[in-house]
């Protein structure tokens, strides 16, 4: 009989856990080396950040923790202005970001060779469960800060990729003073914005944050356009002096077309007699297309201290989405299946998606200190639940468009019709409509149980070791056909880890980790897919310099990952034979050098190779879309008294290596460097800013795989005036 969880006993033990926590106070900052005390939520205003949550859900210091972590500070927002996750994490190391170039759906990424979208972003500690196209999007803006851990980290989270976890962390109410800002800009493709950033204390208890953002603007591809609306209060409530109740809520809409395109590579990567096809042009009808989506979220994050040895933290969010979706894409050419002679024009495919999605997340976990003989231990111990349910209706199989009854769309010299009529394809062509609709639903649970404990055997010498179970449930049930997936799936995973702090700065490191990824599928007997597994081990070194503020990195690790699978689920295709190695090397550098220059420097090499798959001649290949190499260094220029005081300017470089467009190495997509630039000037208390991404307007194809192709952004200039208090 298959095991079976609801939210009842969950429920119950939380209210009992509840229960017991009265009379409380807030949790104290960590104090840290170096010129600031800080935690990984509170305001921090410069490059370097001395202490992260997201590998070990304490405030822990970077240095001491025996994993590849990254922070992206506000400040380093604030001087790039990036547009989305993507963009703010493109001086990071080992992470190829907008690899299908900029999609405002979502946001996509590669870390250490492996592709992750869905699986891997988190929110203040806890996962933004998404599944497929609905996909939480976060604005940059609504940030305090941006951890990165990289790497399988499954001990603590559950299912995550192996390439590792994003965890934004949002802007909350603080409790110490009142400020605020207001932002106006205008930017590229008629950009006007405006974004909001208050804080007001109302009393020494209790303290009230609004962030808000109005948007429109257009795309580099013609007649696209996105509007976005952003809301986002926060609460901050000293209850008494040992617990610290926060309140974090948000809402955003997006009203706009679906900006990615998805583009075929005769014409874009390879040669086509009638040319390139234009940067600028769009494959769909803007008239019939849209991309709507609707987020709200409401969580809270309770912090409560015992005694000096015991303390209790919960985090949890609701989520709800309402999703409509309707674009067009390259399917074929026509002339492949007999609509055309001519190698001019091509068939476009439907996506349609109408649906909403809801989410739970609920995170309780005890941190005990205690002492056995020299060892001070950091034990952590949580029990945490995953939930999300899915109500879609989209079209089963091939769908194709035919704009004013004509199926034939010409990419090279494009014109649009009025209206866009839908027919299936399966060798003939049937109209449909919207009765032809199937509706799925999609029921996703996780509950997980942890154990950590953090070590330091001596000053310098800290073990960090975990362990985890998790009993994960998927079903899939398409109501219009009755056709069902069931799928549970229990799991232990683990991680080890050392680092030594030696006299000189220098602390090396080595860790061994584990992670894991659910396979929504079944094998030809009806038997539930093996879930895809992943094995890490690194080695590195990192260093915190005394003579300034800054911190460097170094990492070499492999990765496998196991039980790829191909095949439709059901069939007798259905294989689990695939595996891919990733081994590499990273450097990262961040630096306020002194009062005036602050750098980023990174390097990533990684040699991602097929070691298992069902098609034997790609073996020893690299899979598509993965770069092996990346490059980037952006500095900062701040003037100091005299006639320019106030005056600040940056300026960057991204380097992305080669990629290819199939798993056997046919195709190959160039390399390509792009140069970002800012300035600002602060007069009291206004700020002027300019910045440019792809500064020189550079075209360039981000990748290629599947078939399609994607051009990457264009120059994007903004412009904008702020006034803060």
């Amino acid at each position: 009989m298959k095991q079976r969880f609801t939210l009842t006993p969950l429920s119950f033990a939380i209210a009992l856990t509840l229960s017991n926590i009265a009379h409380a106070e807030e949790m104290g900052t960590l104090v840290v080396e170096g010129d600031t005390e800080q935690s990984s939520t509170s305001n921090n205003f410069n490059y370097v950040s001395k202490v992260a949550q997201t590998a070990t859900k304490t405030d822990e210091q970077i240095t001491k923790i025996p994993r590849a972590v990254s922070v992206v500070t506000r400040e380093q927002m604030d001087d790039r202005a990036p547009i989305s996750i993507s963009d703010a994490l493109q001086y990071t190391p080992s992470i190829q970001t907008n690899f299908y170039g900029e999609d405002n759906k979502q946001d996509w990424f590669v870390i250490r060779g492996f592709k992750q979208a869905n699986n891997g972003l988190y929110q203040d500690g806890t996962r933004l469960y998404s599944s497929n196209f609905y996909s939480w999007q976060i604005d940059p803006f609504m940030l305090e800060r941006i951890e990165v851990l990289r790497g399988p980290a499954s001990t603590l989270n559950g299912q995550t990729p192996p390439g590792g976890v994003i965890n934004v962390i949002s802007k909350r109410a603080q409790l110490e003073e009142d400020f605020g800002s207001v932002t106006g800009t205008i930017g590229s493709n008629d950009r006007k914005e405006i974004n909001l950033d208050v804080n007001k204390v109302i009393n020494d208890k209790l303290a009230f944050r609004m962030v808000a953002i109005t948007r429109e603007n257009g795309t580099k591809v013609d007649e696209v356009e996105a509007n976005r609306t952003l809301l986002a209060p926060s609460l901050a409530w000293k209850i008494s002096d040992d617990t610290k109740l926060t309140v974090l809520a948000s809402y955003q809409k997006d009203d706009s077309d679906p900006y990615l395109q998805f583009l075929p590579m005769e014409g874009t990567l390879t040669s086509n007699a009638n040319g390139k096809i234009n940067y600028d042009t769009a494959l769909g009808n803007s008239d019939w297309e849209t991309f709507q989506r609707e987020q709200t979220s409401v969580g809270y994050e309770l912090e409560h201290i015992f005694n000096d040895n015991l303390s209790f933290q919960q985090s949890a969010r609701f989520s709800h989405m309402d999703i409509n979706l309707r674009q067009l894409y390259y399917a074929a050419y026509a002339a492949d299946y007999g609509f055309s002679s001519t190698r001019d024009t091509i068939l476009r495919g439907v996506t349609y998606e109408d649906g909403d999605s809801d989410a739970f997340n609920i995170d309780n976990r005890f941190i005990y200190k205690f002492d056995a003989g020299n060892t001070k231990h950091t034990l952590l111990t949580g029990i945490d639940y995953q939930s999300i349910d899915i109500n879609s209706k989209s079209y089963a199989g091939t769908i194709l468009a035919a704009d004013d009854g004509n199926f034939l769309f010409n990419p090279y010299s494009p014109s649009y019709g009025s209206s866009i009529s839908l027919y299936s394809y399966n060798g003939t062509l049937t109209s449909v409509t919207d009765a032809d609709l199937q509706t799925t639903k999609t029921k996703n649970r996780q509950l997980g149980f942890y154990l950590q404990d953090k070590a330091n055997i001596t000053d310098k010498f800290t073990v960090i070791a975990g362990v985890r179970y998790d009993d994960t449930s998927n079903e899939t049930n398409n109501t219009s056909t009755n056709k069902k997936t069931d799928i549970d799936l229990h799991q232990w995973t683990g991680n080890l880890g050392a680092s030594y702090q030696l006299d000189n700065g220098l602390v090396p490191y080595a860790n061994y980790a584990q992670s894991f990824t659910p396979i929504i599928a079944l094998d030809a007997d009806n038997n539930p897919a093996k879930p895809e597994k992943a094995d890490s081990y690194e080695v590195g070194v990192k260093f915190k310099p005394q003579s300034f503020d800054g911190q460097f990195g170094i990492a070499a690790y492999q990765v496998t990952k196991e039980n790829l699978s191909s095949g439709s689920s059901g069939t007798a295709n259905f294989r689990q034979l695939g595996e891919v190695r990733n081994r590499g090397i990273e450097f990262e550098a961040v630096a306020n050098l002194n009062r005036a220059v602050t750098l980023v420097g990174t390097l990533s090499y990684v040699d991602s190779e097929i070691t298992k798959d069902t098609n034997s001649s790609n073996v020893g290949k690299t899979p598509a879309q993965i770069a092996n190499k990346l490059a980037s260094v952006w500095g900062n220029y701040r003037f100091i008294d005299g006639i320019l005081d106030g005056l600040k300017v940056g300026a960057g470089v991204r380097y992305i290596g080669e990629t290819y467009a199939d798993n056997t190495e046919t195709n190959k997509v160039p390399s390509y460097a792009l140069v970002d630039a800012m300035a600002s000037y602060q007069v009291d208390n206004y700020k002027f800013q300019l910045v440019a991404k792809n500064l020189f307007d550079k075209e360039y194809i981000a990748t290629c795989g599947d078939g399609f192709c994607y051009y990457g952004d264009s120059r994007n200039i903004m412009a904008s005036v702020t006034y803060d208090w």
